[in-house]
C-alpha cells in the first residue's frame, strides 16, 4: 500500500470525540462518531484512509479513538485492520497524550498526523506537505486566507493574523523524529491552540510572545521560530496552495460544503 521511491510515514489519524459529548453530526446521521458520517456512501474516515493510501507515503496507520468498536463497525476500516495496515490506539483526554500514545516504538517516526474529518485532503496534498515537512523536525500545514476565499468565498470567517498575512491551519502535522514529539506538548491543554484562550496562548508562547501573536507582530514563520526555541526542535510551516486543504467537517455548513466539493470532483472525474 506504499511506494518504494520516497520516504514512508507512519500516519496517525485523530478520530476521538470530546469526552461526554455527542457530536451533533454523528447524532443526525445515526452513528456513534463523526468519523462514521457518510458522504456519497463512504464514511469520513474511509475517505481519509483512501487518500492516505493513494499518496503512496504510508507504511502503516494508527487511529486514535476511545475504543476500536467504531472502527470495526466500518467494513472498509475493519478490512485494513485485519490486514495489519491500520491499528487502534486508545485516545486520552488531551491531544498531546493521545499523539504520544501513538509513538511507543522507535520506528513510529517519521509520522504525519491528521484528523478523520479531513475528507477533502488528497494524496497529492499529502505528498506536497511531506516534501515541505522534510526541512524541519516538526511542521504544520497552513493555508493563506486568499487561497481559500478566492475559490470558496463562503469558507470560514476566522483566520490567524500575522505580520505577513492571514492564515488558517489545515489540521495536518508532521513529526520527523522522536525528539520532535515534544513539540506536540503545545496541545496538552486541548486542541487548536491558536484558537484558544489568552491564558493557553501565554502558557504556550510566554507572556511577551503571546502579546506579539495576538497583535500580529510576528510573521507566521517568526511565530514558529519562537516555538522552535521553546521546544528545542526546528518547527516550520508548509504553505499549502490548495483551497480545499483547510476545509474539514466541523458542522452542518462544512459538511454541506464538503459534500458539494466531493460531488463536483466526482462529476469532473467522469467527464
Amino acid at each position: 500500500m506504499s511506494g518504494d521511491h520516497q520516504k514512508q510515514y507512519h500516519f496517525v489519524i485523530m478520530a476521538a470525540q470530546r469526552a461526554g459529548a455527542v457530536n451533533p453530526l454523528a447524532a443526525a446521521a445515526g452513528v456513534s462518531h463523526k468519523c462514521l458520517v457518510e458522504i456519497d456512501g463512504k464514511s469520513l474516515i474511509e475517505r481519509t484512509l483512501t487518500e492516505i493510501i493513494a499518496s503512496g507515503l504510508a507504511r502503516r496507520v494508527s487511529v486514535s479513538i476511545e475504543d476500536e468498536a467504531p472502527l470495526k463497525s466500518d467494513s472498509y476500516v475493519r478490512g485494513l485492520m485485519d490486514a495489519g495496515f491500520v491499528r487502534f490506539v486508545k485516545s486520552t483526554d488531551n491531544l498531546f497524550d493521545s499523539v504520544a500514545a501513538a509513538f511507543t516504538a522507535d520506528d513510529d517516526a517519521p509520522a504525519i498526523i491528521t484528523t478523520a474529518d479531513n475528507a477533502l485532503f488528497t494524496g497529492e496534498m499529502y505528498r506536497f506537505f511531506a516534501q515541505g515537512a522534510e526541512s524541519f523536525d516538526a511542521s504544520a500545514a497552513f493555508c493563506r486566507k486568499e487561497t481559500l476565499l478566492s475559490k470558496y468565498p463562503e469558507g470560514q470567517p476566522r483566520f490567524h493574523r500575522f505580520k505577513n498575512g492571514e492564515y488558517t491551519n489545515c489540521n495536518t502535522f508532521a513529526i520527523m523524529n522522536r525528539k520532535a514529539v515534544s513539540a506536540a506538548a503545545m496541545f496538552r491543554s486541548g486542541g487548536q491552540f491558536l484558537k484558544s484562550s489568552p491564558m493557553r496562548a501565554i502558557r504556550t508562547f510566554g507572556l511577551w510572545n503571546a502579546i506579539g501573536y495576538k497583535n500580529g507582530w510576528f510573521t507566521l514563520e517568526g511565530a514558529f521560530r519562537v516555538l522552535s526555541r521553546k521546544f528545542g526542535v526546528s518547527i516550520g510551516i508548509v504553505d499549502m496552495p490548495y483551497a480545499e486543504a483547510p476545509i474539514d467537517v466541523d458542522n452542518a455548513q462544512s459538511l454541506e460544503m464538503t459534500t458539494r466539493i466531493i460531488a463536483e470532483r466526482k462529476a469532473a472525474a467522469e467527464i
